[in-house]
């Protein structure tokens, strides 16, 4: 089986666990930033893995345009954010992202990795007044510090594990 990894990253986060992810594909395997996905033969691979990093609750837009692009592919999805594995707000991810790549493909699985917030996404945070939705608060400045430790060494052996099981048969 052949398979495509195409990530956006902005705080390296998505690069760095699609990398791991690709290091243990043992079939025919390409990995390729989205904003270089043009001078890709979509045609070649059998499976495409979709890396994206978490914006609004859902995926970021360069990933939506790549995907919405897409027919008839089948879909794998690698999801990273900065919420809590157990929040509402994971599990609206991981649901929106299901829901895109299901649109007009073959979606077969997806998962979502723990990640440090970027420092220009806090920077931005921070600037918000008191009461705004995204402003820092005791529980998001305690939020942030626990993710900026991910992904660890268990994450990536994590999404290893997840898409060697699904893809190296």
């Amino acid at each position: 089986m052949s398979t495509l990894i195409v990530y956006s990253t902005i705080s390296g986060n998505t690069k760095a666990v699609c990398e791991r992810i690709y290091g243990v594909l043992t079939d025919e395997k390409e990995i390729v930033n989205v904003k270089d996905i043009g001078k890709t033969d979509l045609n070649k691979y059998e499976n495409i893995i979709v890396g994206f990093w978490c914006d609004k609750g859902t995926m970021d837009k360069d990933s939506i345009d790549f995907v919405k692009a897409l027919k008839d592919k089948k879909l794998y999805f690698l999801g990273t954010l900065g919420a809590r594995p157990e929040s509402d707000h994971w599990k609206d991810v991981f649901e929106n992202a299901k829901k895109l790549c299901a649109e007009n493909n073959n979606f077969i699985d997806g998962l979502l990795i723990w990640g440090r917030i970027s420092k220009e996404m806090m920077d931005k945070m921070m600037k918000f007044p008191e009461g705004h939705p995204h402003a820092p608060t005791p529980e998001r400045l305690a939020r942030w510090k626990d993710a900026s430790t991910h992904p660890d060494e268990d994450d990536f052996k994590k999404a290893e594990g997840f898409f060697a099981n699904l893809l190296n048969k």
